[in-house]
């Protein structure tokens, strides 16, 4: 009886699995409009460029669940992210798992609000002065758009909301690419 309730509930894992599997690839279909990529359909092209022991660096923050459902990581330590807080550690820490692992490519996920907390002329300066390349992918939504929906969350219909200010704007079509490439990376 034992093994057939397993067996039973094995299955209906699978089913469950399956199903999901299948609402993720729909959620990647959409490539986005022109200016504004889809994460989940950059996620996935992203996680079939990756080989299973390429290690990744999840600090996406708001992209984070495209992240995950996009890239899955199946391998011991080929995903690295932070449970708490110390926004901004995915530059530097990739350059250290880079030391650690030069033989595997490392890629830095971050979102662009995170991407500024990481110091990014100085993670590309040193990769550039140690030779330990890394591969960034910035998620660009132009804004904290955590901060934006905390006040949301606390107040729904306060001042915020009314005078559409939330203090979490970053400067329009900022072209990150061009940090990258004042260190001689391409971008």
């Amino acid at each position: 009886a034992f093994r057939e309730a397993a067996a039973k509930r094995v299955a209906a894992l699978a089913q469950e699995h399956a199903a999901r599997m299948r609402d993720v690839a729909k959620l990647a279909v959409d490539r986005g409009e022109p200016g504004r990529i889809n994460p989940q359909y950059l996620s996935a092209e992203l996680g079939r460029a990756l080989d299973p022991e390429d290690i990744l660096l999840n600090e996406s923050i708001r992209s984070s669940p495209a992240v995950s459902a996009q890239i899955p990581r199946t391998r011991p330590g080929t995903l690295i992210g932070l449970a708490g807080g110390g926004l901004g550690f995915s530059g530097g820490m990739a350059l250290g798992v880079k030391l650690a692992c030069p033989e595997r490519i490392v890629v830095q996920v971050t979102g662009d609000g995170v991407f500024y907390f990481c110091n990014p002329e100085a993670v590309y300066a040193t990769s550039k002065q140690y030779r330990l390349p890394i591969f960034t992918v910035v998620f660009d939504n132009s804004g904290w758009a955590a901060v934006k929906e905390a006040p949301l969350r606390m107040y729904p219909e306060g001042e915020a909301k009314a005078a559409r200010e939330y203090q979490a704007l970053l400067a329009p079509d900022m072209n990150f690419a061009k940090g990258a490439e004042a260190a001689g990376a391409y971008g």
